[in-house]
């Protein structure tokens, strides 16, 4: 028997974008009564929820999670649109939402369009092609506006906002005349950084005081670089530096500099341009021409895993020097790389030590300890008996495999009904080859993952003992090398400590021995924990 309409848990859903075409809504707060009205009309009393999102982008879907988990959890059985586009303007997203309430059982209502399961395709489609020109138009205008010479974006330290232009703070343009001219007095970034927390002066961060973005305590190597380079300080206007990889996607990209849009002498300069000018090549025969000196992804391996015992900051691949043969690649600690040497006259807490680790040396000591665990049988029983968690976990593959299985299913039911609608004459031949496409893709990645996990099941069947499940981590190491993905799969961290900084509380965390932790208090040391086992600790490092 068909439950009667009053007694339907219904969830009403408004959305309002601010850069929707260029249409002009209703408020949201018109949209919404609109939609209770509706409701009430057509005998759906029972709203358990209404939803109001408030310039929301219609290509995001993430807004529709705590839906889905009501919808999972059977706690609703109605949802209420105005119309299709309210409900998203991505295609492929739409139709997996669609998808997924109507295999929870959640009937869709649109208020000023009937929802027709077969047109709901074609529908998404046009949502999403219109929000595709719209942002090109939008491009098109924050372009125009950026060649006018209006200020779209948040003033620089130095300047202010007055009628969409800057103008000097005067306040903060001497202090960028000071970075400025004590850079060309030779002082370097990280001096720079800290004559400027000894005098006191708020970072750029606290100076604005945005309420919404993070402040930074102290004035760091970062800020005098980013300083130093901005041509804006000349006067010059610089935009469209940046765009969106496409309109579904919040992620930017940096564009080609013959691509920026630079506009001289937009505004009151604060520095001179030949000062300018001077900085630069100073910065470029210091090898900082284009920022700080970068360390290859694939030769920084212990990065995100090597972190400091004193501050607990993450420590920094410094490369070495081919002219001094005393300064091989190491790493710092990240708070002594960005602040400098521990200084209590500034603020407590202000800096650190270096903490300094040659690369080789924790090369060396890894490969020890790998060949520890394959070769020394007191060692690898150790490492067995201490095994607490393991990589490879059947019930997770089985679920994963479990839930690729039905978006296969769901895909090639999309699939199927696609060409139904060609054959129909529902969906034009340019949207069909569109959607045809798209679908082709999924069904043949989701069929590879499938073949992945089983893979990987079948391998983690055939280890039916501990020895096996921690030693096929250690034998990927051994076969690949020591890469950032293998040390990432074994190790949790690598922590490391100066003579004097260890205390009690980690003696008890890491389980130390009384010699042991004397010996890493006394001289230093480094502790290295495993994902599946206790740490090991190495003593008396060399640096």
């Amino acid at each position: 028997m068909k439950e009667p309409n009053e007694q339907k848990r219904v969830i009403i859903y408004c959305r309002e974008s601010r850069d929707d075409y260029g249409e002009n809504y209703e408020r949201i707060e018109t949209q919404r009564d609109l939609l209770v009205k509706y409701c009430k009309a057509h005998g759906y009393t029972n709203i358990i929820d209404i939803i109001m999102d408030d310039d929301k982008s219609g290509t995001d879907f993430s807004r529709f999670e705590q839906i889905k988990r009501q919808a999972k959890n059977g706690e609703i059985d109605v949802i209420v649109f105005k119309n299709s586009a309210r409900l998203g303007r991505n295609q492929k997203e739409a139709l997996q939402l669609v998808d997924y309430l109507e295999e929870q059982g959640v009937e869709i209502i649109f208020e000023d369009e009937k929802y027709d399961e077969e047109m709901f395709g074609l529908y998404a489609w046009f949502n999403e092609r219109r929000a595709r020109d719209d942002s090109k138009n939008i491009r098109r205008n924050l372009r125009h506006k950026i060649e006018e010479g209006q200020l779209i974006v948040k003033p620089i330290y130095g300047y202010e906002k007055q009628d969409k232009k800057l103008v000097i703070n005067p306040d903060t343009a001497p202090i960028v005349q000071k970075i400025f001219d004590l850079y060309l007095q030779g002082w370097g970034y990280n001096r720079i950084a800290s004559y400027l927390n000894n005098e006191k002066i708020p970072t750029p961060s606290q100076e604005r005081n945005y309420t919404n973005t993070k402040q930074s305590d102290n004035w760091n190597t970062q800020h005098i670089w980013r300083i130093l380079k901005d041509r804006r300080y000349v006067g010059d206007y610089v935009g469209g530096h940046t765009e969106k990889v496409s309109f579904k996607s919040k992620k930017t990209v940096v564009k080609p500099q013959e691509e920026w849009t630079i506009i001289k002498n937009n505004h009151e300069p604060i520095i001179e341009r030949e000062i300018f000018e001077k900085v630069q090549l100073l910065r470029a025969k210091k090898g900082y021409k284009t920022g700080f000196k970068r360390v290859e992804s694939e030769n920084n391996k212990y990065s995100g895993l090597i972190k400091c015992g004193r501050c607990g900051s993450y420590m920094y691949k410094k490369k070495g020097s081919t002219a001094h043969r005393h300064r091989p690649d190491s790493y710092l600690c990240g708070k002594y790389y960005k602040e400098g040497k521990i200084k209590n006259e500034i603020r407590q807490n202000y800096g650190c030590k270096s903490h300094r680790v040659r690369v080789e040396y924790l090369d060396r000591i890894i490969n020890s300890y790998i060949s520890n665990l394959i070769d020394n049988d007191e060692f690898r029983s150790y490492a067995v008996n201490n095994v607490d968690a393991i990589s490879n976990n059947v019930k997770c593959l089985s679920n994963n495999i479990q839930k690729a299985k039905n978006d296969l299913n769901k895909y090639e039911r999309q699939y199927k009904q696609v060409y139904e609608d060609k054959l129909n004459g529902i969906i034009p031949e340019f949207v069909y080859l569109d959607k045809v496409k798209s679908l082709e893709k999924n069904i043949e990645n989701t069929k590879y993952l499938i073949k992945d996990y089983q893979s990987n099941l079948n391998q983690a069947y055939k280890k039916n003992d501990k020895e096996k499940m921690v030693y096929q981590e250690i034998e990927d190491i051994v076969s690949h090398g020591l890469t950032k993905e293998e040390l990432a799969k074994v190790f949790d961290k690598i922590v490391v400590y100066d003579k004097g900084e260890i205390g009690q509380e980690e003696k008890e965390k890491y389980n130390l021995k009384d010699k042991i932790y004397q010996e890493i208090l006394q001289e230093g040391g480094i502790i290295i924990c495993l994902k599946f086992m206790y740490p090991h600790i190495f003593s008396s490092r060399r640096m």
